[in-house]
């Protein structure tokens, strides 16, 4: 009898131990991310090629992906541009201009929530976009692009010296 209980001892010592690493781990997993807009997960997001191959002309889908962000508006960060394997120009703006993200976030891994479109900027947006990222308008490559509006962002956190 004295031996059965030890044993339910130690199971239950090694369990307590799982999930205390679980829970951990989890937490140092949130820990690593910035969270903007509606709160979301970063689990079950694709890659830029996939969310770009699900993209046309005729639709807005809803997507959920993760990329790398390429620029960020300098003015207020209302809008950032992202790297995709393919060289697309994709920008994310912000459901409702409800948030905005730092200014500082460009290099950093980001998964992105929302609605995707192709679209073809007039003349006008894309100079102001330029503008605002500090760089020269060429109006052969500025105008095409995918647009996201996103309803959540998670960004990775700046690494810490």
């Amino acid at each position: 009898m004295s031996r059965l209980l030890s044993t339910k001892n130690g199971l239950f010592s090694i369990a307590t131990l799982l999930l205390a690493v679980a829970f951990v781990q989890c937490q140092q997993k949130a820990d690593e991310w910035e969270s903007y807009g509606e709160v979301i997960s970063g689990a079950e997001s694709a890659s830029t090629s996939k969310m770009l191959s699900e993209v046309s002309a005729n639709d807005t889908i809803p997507v959920k992906f993760t990329a790398t962000i390429e620029e960020v508006c300098q003015m207020k960060g209302c809008w950032m541009t992202l790297k995709s394997e393919s060289g697309e120009r994709i920008r994310v703006t912000f459901k409702d201009y409800g948030f905005f993200v730092p200014k500082d976030a460009a290099g950093r891994e980001v998964v992105i929530d929302g609605f995707a479109s192709l679209s073809m900027l007039d003349e006008a947006t894309a100079q102001h976009y330029a503008d605002d990222s500090g760089r020269e308008y060429n109006p052969e490559t500025d105008r095409k692009e995918v647009s996201i509006i996103a309803s959540g962002v998670l960004i990775e956190k700046a690494a810490q010296l």
